[in-house]
């Protein structure tokens, strides 16, 4: 045992001490894997159990997810706005392989989503989970309104949200998370995250609000057309496709020449909306129905009137079947 304890002073190296040394020795070599198991614990390294024990501690335990979030689901890359990531978006492999200098390993790829999803057993993943846990200690630390916008994208994946205080009979001077109908699948998980973070005041109370776009984007939109353009000859048409908002703005004839102006303001202001696709076209008056209130146009009785079902006689003019106006559908190809 000398050679194990080359240090020991002369006075201290009999059988009781040796003895002593051996059963301290004994524990750190038995317990070697945990010790340096505890030596790497860090946020970042913790796994499963481990990371829910962790959670758990600090008083936020793993929430569930009712669909594959967009930071880990099964994408194609023909999906605009959107450069899947092998190691969260695509297809995996049952054994490591190398494609285009980029190891596949089988616990990469993304997650189908799951039509009869059970959102009791379907708890967010270890990457989502350690951003959540930032998050909220920021949150808890900071008391950052900034700090709730980071779990609400993270969690929806989408900038479509407000952020603002309520007060009523039921809430003093709470916040107030207003999502889009698009992202209904994401509020109960919202909801319980911010729950379990906020157990004093002031709450956090998720809403969906089915009038989002018309209160929060429509009025942004109409906003940054006017300064450049400096009339409400335009029109505004939002339409949801599963979880993404199309924006389509018609110009009118008096303002087409600003049409660049216009995609190059709007593509800057939501340059970091990947759920958000925005056109731009020019409303063609040759083939729509007006009437003769509008400014700047006077409308022609071949293509802006009212037909008829047979030929007849107004003034000077003859009216033909196949006449008049369109109306406009306001929709979006």
């Amino acid at each position: 045992m000398a050679e194990k304890f080359p240090y020991l002073a002369r006075q201290i190296n009999g059988p009781i001490a040796m003895s002593f040394g051996k059963g301290i020795d004994y524990v750190y070599e038995n317990d070697a894997e945990f010790i340096d198991f505890l030596s790497r614990f860090s946020i970042d390294t913790l796994e499963d159990k481990w990371l829910d024990a962790l959670g758990m501690l600090l008083g936020l335990p793993r929430p569930w997810v009712e669909i594959p979030m967009i930071q880990e689901a099964l994408l194609f890359d023909n999906i605009p706005n959107i450069v899947p990531n092998p190691v969260s978006h695509a297809i995996s492999t049952d054994h490591n392989v190398i494609i285009v200098s980029t190891v596949i390993t089988p616990s990469m790829g993304g997650k189908f989503d799951d039509t009869n999803r059970n959102i009791s057993v379907e708890p967010i993943s270890d990457p989502v989970y350690r951003e959540y846990l930032k998050c909220a200690c920021m949150v808890k630390k900071r008391h950052s309104i900034n700090g709730i916008a980071d779990v609400v994208e993270l969690f929806c994946g989408s900038k479509q949200y407000a952020i603002t205080f309520i007060s009523d009979k039921d809430w003093m001077n709470d916040i107030l998370v207003e999502l889009p109908i698009r992202l209904l699948d994401y509020h109960n998980t919202l909801q319980y995250a911010f729950d379990k973070m906020f157990t004093t005041a002031p709450k956090v109370l998720v809403r969906i609000n089915p009038s989002f776009d018309d209160k929060y984007i429509t009025p942004d939109v109409s906003r940054i057309v006017y300064n450049i353009v400096g009339n409400d000859d335009f029109s505004i048409t939002n339409l949801s496709k599963l979880d993404k908002l199309f924006i389509n703005v018609s110009l009118g004839q008096i303002n087409k020449s600003y049409i660049n102006e216009v995609k190059e303001a709007l593509n800057k202001e939501y340059a970091t909306y990947d759920d958000i696709v925005i056109s731009v076209t020019i409303l063609s008056i040759e083939v729509y129905l007006l009437f003769d209130n509008i400014p700047s146009i006077v409308p022609a009785p071949d293509s802006n009137s009212f037909s008829t079902d047979r030929n007849v006689i107004i003034g000077s003019q003859v009216i033909t079947p196949n006449m008049g106006g369109k109306f406009d559908e306001r929709s979006i190809e």
